[in-house]
This record gives C-alpha cells, structure tokens and sequence, in this order.
C-alpha cells in the first residue's frame, strides 16, 4: 500500500509542473506572436502614415510645376499672340506663311519642352499643327478648347490626346485690331514633368494608362514621334505610359497582370522587393482636367533603409526572448520541484485523515440510500401523473388539427371557386370582344379591299399615262417648231408636270403600304378574335406569338423595342387562340412594367421534347417577397381599377392545360424574364 502511495504521489508531482509549465510557456508563446503581430502592424502602420505624407508632398509639388509650366507657356504665348505677322498671316487664311513665321517659335519652345503647337479657328477646326504641319482641318473638341470657346478666356488641363499622349495643353483666345482671330494651344508632355518630379522628390514612379481608351495603331505611331518603346501586350487592360525605372518589381508587375486588379482599388501601401531593394507603393487614380479617368498613377518610395531597421530590432527582440524564457523555465522547473516535495508530504498527512473519515461516510451512505428509494416512489407516482396529463393534451392537440385541416380545406375550395368564377366570366368577356372585333375587322375588310384594288388600277392608269406622254414627246420632237417645244417645255415646267408625276408614285406606294398595313391588322384581329377555333390542332408558335405582338401593338410602340429571336421550331398539337392570349397577356404585362422606354425581347427554340419560349423585358422588375404570388387569382401590385389579378393566372392555367411550364425569374429595377415550355405533341393520342 505504501508503495503504490508513492507512485501516485510521484505521478501527482509530475502532473503539477506539466500543469503550469505548459500553460506558462503557451502563454509566452501568444505573448511573443501579439508582440510580432504588433510590431508588424505598427511597422505597417508608420510606412502608411509617412508613405501618405510622402505621397502629399509629391502631390503638392507636382501640381506647383504643371502650375508653373502653365505659367511659362503664357508668358512666351504673348509674345506669340502679339506678332503682327502672325496675326496677318492668320486672318488671310495662308497656311505656308503662318507656319513659317510660327516656326522659330517653335523651335525655341521645343527647347524648353514644348512638344505641340497649334492653330485653330473660330470654330475650333484646326488651321496648323506647327509639331506636325502635314495634318489640319479636323474639328477639336478637347476640354481646354471647349472652355476656352465658351469663356472666353485662356483654359489649361492635362488631357489624353488621340494618339495616346498625356499632354498639359494651354489654350488661349487670339485676338486682333479687327476682332477674333481664334485660338492658340501649345502643350507639353506630362511624361517630362514626372521625371523631373521622380528627380527632386526621390522617388519612383509608374503611369498607366487604360487600354479602352486607345488605339493601338495611333499609340504606335505616337511612339515613333516621342522616341518612346510602349509594349501593348505586356499587360491585359492597361499599357505602361510612363516609368522611372527600367525594371518593375515582380509583385507590382504580376498584380498588373490581372484582369481585374483589386490593388488598384486598396487604400493601403503595399511591399515589394526589387533586387536586395523594397518598395512601398500605392495606386492613384490618374484624371484628365474633365474628371474622366484615363488610368493610375502608382507612387513607389524606397523604404529599404527602414525595413532592415525593422529585422535588425525583430531578430534582436527574438533572440532576447528566447534567453529570458529559458532562464525563466528553469527557474519555475526548480521552485515546483520544492513546491511538489511539499505536496508530496502534506498528501501523505491528508491520507491518514481519510482512513479516519471514511467509516463516519460509510454511515452516512446507509441513511442516503434509505432517502433516494423514498424519492424514487415518489418520482414514479409523479411519472404516472405526468403520463395521464400527457396523453390528454396529444389528444387534444389532435382534435385541434383535425379541425384546422377541415379550415383549410374549405378556405381552398372557396378560393378556387373564386378563380373558376373570375376565370370563367373572363372568358365570356373575351369571346363577346372577339365576336365584336371579328364583326368591326369584317366592316373594314371590305372598303379595305376596294381600296387597294383602285390604287392598283391608278398604278396601271399612271405607266399607261407617262408612256403616252413620253411617246407624244417623242413625236412633237420631230415634228414640231422649235418655238412651239420651248413653250410647251415651259408651260410643263411652270405647272410643275415631272413632279406632279414624280409624287404620283410615291404617294400611291405610301397609299398602298398603308392599306397593307391595315389589312395585317384586321387579318391578325380576326384570327385573334376566332371563337370557333378553340379546338386544338397542329400550329406554329411562331405565328402565334407574331400575332400576338401585332395586337398588342399598341401598347408596346410607345414603350418598349421589340426585338425578335425566331428559332426554327416543329409545329406543335396545341389551342392556338389560347397560346395567343397568353402570349398578349404577358406581353401586355411587359410593357405595363416599362416606366419610360425599354425593349421588349421575345425568343424562341426547341430542342428533342420541348418547344421554349422566352418573354423577356428591361423594366421595373418583381421584388422577391412578391415572386411566389404572382400566379395567383386575384393577386395584383397595380393600382385599384387598373388590374383584375387574373391576367399571369390565366397564362399558368393555359399553360398547364397544354401540358408545359412557366418559370419566372427578375431582378428589381433590371427587367423581367418569363420562359415557357411546351411539350412537341403532333396529335391527339400522343404523350
């Protein structure tokens, strides 16, 4: 006995240093990592925080030297402005003199980065480009000339011109003694600017520019002009403009790379290493002075210095961490070994307590046994009780059941007969409209008829008439005096003769396209309004749904396009006057859902089962909570006396007599789309 003390005694010793070493080194280890994450964050957090104010400097000082370039090409564009030859030249419109005169400005400007130099009219159309004096005569309509035509006054900005050039042009209204003589622009390139603020500031830079905004052939040759290698398959979406450095580094180049770069859009300094050099850089939306976006702007600051500052301090803290740990554990393995020699003694003390204590427990455990069987008879009597209460209640639950079922079944049954009801007297609404329209579209069939048949006629009378005319020409040619030609000739020009015939025909093409167009009407009126085709036989979807847009025409011409995408598709066993008023019910519903003008498109195709039909339109679109509802009776969002609830009822119940589907799918405020499905039966008897 005494020995298996001990061992439990050794055990219990052992389990007390594994209990507060383990939790003691677990804690410095989620000390250590909250220091290096702390560090890191804060490491992170100084780079932002003077990366920013790095980047609001440059910022600044980029903006003082497009200023004061703009206030450089004003002050030489006086002197410009005020040369009486240049001015002659101008208003004479001679083109060979302006630009020699214009030249040697040029060639000074051009020394001091000016890269363009136009002259454009009244109208903004170009007169001469002095940089390139081979092209003119196109209509401007950049920004700058745009302000400066409506003000009046000089308007500076840093546009993309149409060859890909990023350019801060200056345009200034020239004026003379005898009034307006136009504009003048001069301009310089951006890319110049940017390397001599990479120079001052210390920094690195990146220009890119979006590739939906140029043309590859133009930027080509753009290069040529500049002297500039631009590679336009290096990334997907994007060209490099311009850059400080012949090499990227990796990470910058493979995150341009992307199709969609999220970078771009993240507000935080990102690293990246170029050699045994790193890098923080940012991307910055680059805008013409209009506001458009035309690419980014990417800001790199060499932060090598501070990073092996910060893995110096990381590896120093590392290495005093691990020291003071470890003289730490030994310390605590030394002092628990005291601590368990103590429990070890105090146990052994406490064990001849319990051999004393345990007869008084052995009592006790008698007297417990005697109360838990009272307990347990009295837990049976109150399980029984519990029992009976129990089944009492599932009986009544189930009666209650029962009669909420009955409810629901006659609140059912009243429903349906509701829609039966509404369904039926709809029904009987549209056959007395057929009939009415079959009786209006037979009234207009026939004076129709009569009509076009004159019209015809009048065709005929009208080349019979112009060839007797010609012929009688032909014969007063030869036989008449000159004299008596000349005043005929004149008497037909002045009663207007050629165009009298001339609007002959086209009004009576107009006249007949017209009466085409109304027969088409009352044709597809009739077949609409047939009350004796309810049978079902072999039809083509296709003209169902032709028809169908043709009645409802009216109320689709001043709402929506109507664009059609026929599939060639079997003919089907099926009731054609339904399919059409399902077919107008929905298109109906369409353009209702189409607030101001839209497009309606209606498609159609089949597979080896199935004919589908897709009905789709771009208005206001179903909420979601409202979708599961909109088959059923009586169910409508319009306004009171503006709908029944019946029309997308009727279309389910029409569909599903032919055996087929509907399905619906739309989203709010992007337009709604119903495809419906129809079985390719050829006959009565088949499944």
């Amino acid at each position: 006995m005494v020995k298996g003390q001990n061992n439990r005694t050794m055990h219990d010793s052992v389990s007390i240093r594994t209990r507060v070493l383990i939790p003691l080194t677990l804690t410095f280890l989620v000390l250590f990592c909250s220091f290096l994450f702390g560090a890191f964050a804060i490491q992170r957090e100084n780079i932002n925080n003077t990366m920013n104010r790095e980047y609001g400097e440059t910022i600044a000082l980029f903006k003082e030297m497009l200023h004061y370039r703009v206030e450089w090409m004003a002050a030489a564009a006086e002197t410009i402005l005020h040369d009486p030859a240049l001015q002659l030249t101008m208003r004479s419109g001679n083109r060979a003199a302006l630009y020699h005169h214009a030249l040697p400005y040029f060639q000074k400007l051009h020394e001091n980065g000016v890269t363009h130099f136009y002259f454009h009219d009244q109208n903004g159309k170009n007169v001469l480009r002095v940089h390139q004096p081979d092209r003119n005569g196109d209509l401007i309509s950049r920004g700058t000339l745009q302000r400066a035509k409506k003000f009046g006054t000089p308007a500076h900005g840093m546009e993309l011109g149409p060859f890909g050039t990023l350019t801060l042009r200056l345009v200034i209204p020239w004026h003379d003694q005898l009034g307006k003589l136009g504009f003048m622009e001069l301009g310089t390139e951006v890319n110049d600017t940017l390397s001599d603020l990479a120079i001052i500031n210390n920094i690195d830079y990146v220009v890119t520019l979006n590739k939906e905004l140029l043309d590859k052939n133009a930027l080509t040759v753009a290069s040529g002009w500049l002297g500039r290698q631009l590679d336009w398959n290096l990334l997907p979406n994007k060209v490099i403009f311009a850059k400080s450095f012949d090499q990227l580094p990796p990470v910058l180049l493979r995150l341009l790379s992307q199709p969609d770069p999220d970078f771009l859009r993240d507000r935080s300094w990102q690293v990246a290493a170029l050699g045994k050099k790193h890098f923080a850089f940012k991307a910055f939306p680059f805008s013409e002075s209009t506001g458009r976006r035309v690419g980014n702007f990417i800001l790199l600051y060499d932060i090598t210095q501070q990073t092996n500052k910060f893995r110096s301090f990381i590896i120093q803290t590392v290495c005093f961490s691990g020291l003071f740990c470890f003289i730490l554990f030994a310390f605590a393995w030394r002092i628990l070994g005291e601590v368990d020699r103590t429990i070890h003694a105090t146990q052994q003390e406490l064990e001849q307590e319990v051999i004393h204590t345990s007869e008084s427990n052995r009592l006790l455990e008698s007297e417990v046994a005697e109360r838990q069987k009272a307990e347990e008879a009295l837990l049976h009597l109150n399980n029984q009780l519990e029992s009976r209460i129990t089944e009492r209640t599932s009986h009544l639950e189930t009666t209650r059941q029962e009669l909420e079922k009955r409810r629901d079944e006659l609140e059912s049954a009243y429903s349906e007969l509701r829609s039966r009801q509404a369904i039926i007297l709809h029904q009987d609404k549209m056959a007395s409209i057929g009939l009415l329209a079959a009786g209006v579209a037979h009234d207009i069939n026939n004076p129709i008829g009569f009509v076009t048949n004159n019209l015809e006629e009048l065709r005929e009378y009208l080349v019979k008439l112009k060839t007797f005319i010609r012929n009688q020409r032909e014969l007063l040619k030869q036989s008449a005096s000159p004299e008596l030609l000349t005043a005929l000739q004149k008497n037909s020009e002045d009663q207007g003769i050629h165009q009298i015939f001339d609007d002959f025909d086209t009004l009576i093409a107009e006249s007949l396209e017209g009466t085409s167009r109304v027969s088409d009407i009352v044709k597809n009126l009739r077949n609409f309004s047939r009350v004796d085709d309810a049978d079902y036989m072999l039809a083509d979807v296709n003209e169902c749904l032709e028809g169908a847009i043709k009645i409802t025409q009216h109320e689709l011409r001043s709402k929506a396009v109507v664009q059609r995408d026929f599939g060639v598709i079997p003919r089907i066993y099926c009731c054609p006057q339904q399919l059409n008023q399902a077919f107008m019910n929905l298109l109906v519903n369409a353009a209702h859902a189409i607030e101001s003008r839209g497009e309606v498109v209606i498609r159609s195709w089949a597979d080896t089962h199935w004919v589908s039909i897709s009905i789709s339109d771009t208005g206001c679109g179903i909420p979601d909570e409202v979708l599961p509802r909109i088959f059923e009776p009586f169910f409508t969002t319009k306004e009171i006396n503006k709908g029944t609830g019946l029309g997308l009822n009727i279309v389910s119940d029409i569909i599903t007599q032919h055996r087929g589907e509907i399905h619906v799918s739309s989203q709010p405020g992007n337009g709604t789309t119903f495809t419906i499905k129809l079985p390719i039966i050829t006959g009565a008897g088949d499944d």
